[in-house]
């Protein structure tokens, strides 16, 4: 009786060990038709480059997107080819046909007059040369005052900038 007590314990563990993986794992081990380690993503216009992309990762299917996964950092550049802003985040997808680049997760945008946006998700819209966020943002002046919100837009260097439903504070004394 113990025997089969023991025989059964066993096949039991054994089967649950063997069940299918969870549709979430399946998709995090799913094989891309393109895979590459510290890959360079370069966008440019015909004139001048516009973006250049790097990571730890890219994952993409012929028909998709390309995933850029790990310590994404993102450098944007003006008309005249001059590093105006850069951008880091934990992953950011690229999208072939319109070059549109949305990041995710831990994104900080500091432009290089020394203004800063973070937030959560970041849609840069290639046609329009702005950067996009309907999410939460905290936005940092040169003077430091810290504005928050939900919804933001502005140009790539940040100079042009709005908040949607703003509030915020200031260090600076008021008269």
């Amino acid at each position: 009786m113990k025997l089969l007590f023991l025989f059964m314990s066993s096949l039991f563990i054994f089967l649950n060990c063997n069940e299918e993986p969870t549709e979430e794992i399946k998709e995090n081990n799913q094989l891309f038709d393109n895979e590459i380690m510290n890959p360079k993503i370069i966008i440019s216009n015909t004139t001048s480059k516009i973006i250049e992309a790097n990571a730890h990762y890219l994952k993409k299917n012929n028909d998709d997107d390309a995933i850029l996964f790990g310590d994404v950092i993102t450098h944007f550049f003006n008309d005249k080819n001059e590093h105006i802003s850069i951008l880091t985040a934990d992953t950011a997808k690229i999208n072939e046909n319109n070059n549109n680049f949305n990041a995710i997760g831990n994104v900080i945008v500091i432009s290089d007059s020394g203004l800063t946006l973070k937030t959560n998700q970041l849609i840069w819209d290639h046609q329009y040369k702005l950067v996009i966020s309907n999410d939460s943002v905290e936005f940092t002046t040169k003077e430091k005052d810290t504005l928050f919100g939900v919804g933001f837009e502005s140009d790539m260097d940040l100079s042009h900038w709005k908040i949607l439903k703003p509030s915020g504070v200031t260090s600076r004394i008021l008269n």
